[in-house]
């Protein structure tokens, strides 16, 4: 899991709109307790401040019989292993989302599982910025130069000595 900042849940867009413009979905993701989890983009990477219903859907997910393997409520395959989140069947694009937070909920008498990921299952998003480790913290210079696309070439040979 990433070491970014624990996301206010309270104050995710995609779950306030889901609670507030989809209640009946929500209602009954939640009713279902721990065979549901809901999968939230991070407030970082969402570009819509309003989402469809399919967007929507595409993000709530119901435990299957294979241990990992989810379907949400269009009826889409989604696999879900360690820190990651990949789309399987019946998506059009596969897309390998980060986790970057686990956490339980407690609503409406269930708790169940969310997620929140680095990006949408579906749709256009923001990338979230890299990660800079703080000034005095353990980053080393090794790891600099592999995430430092602009050094190159001779520059690339001058640094690495």
């Amino acid at each position: 899991m990433s070491s970014r900042r624990q996301e206010d849940l309270s104050q995710n867009r995609f779950l306030q709109v889901l609670r507030a413009s989809f209640e009946g979905i929500y209602r009954q993701a939640a009713q279902r307790g721990d065979r549901t989890v809901i999968l939230v983009p991070c407030a970082e990477c969402l570009e819509a401040e309003h989402f469809g219903q399919s967007f929507v859907e595409t993000h709530l997910l119901q435990a299957s019989p294979m241990p990992g393997c989810f379907m949400n409520h269009l009826g889409q395959g989604v696999e879900i292993k360690e820190n990651s989140v990949a789309t399987q069947l019946g998506f059009q694009e596969h897309r390998l989302c980060e986790v970057l937070q686990k956490d339980s909920m407690y609503d409406l008498s269930n708790t169940f599982k969310v997620l929140v990921i680095d990006k949408p299952l579906i749709g256009r998003f923001k990338p979230l910025s890299a990660a800079v480790p703080e000034p005095g913290s353990a980053g080393n210079l090794d790891d600099l130069l592999l995430h430092s696309p602009s050094i190159q070439g001779e520059s690339f040979d001058e640094v690495d000595r």
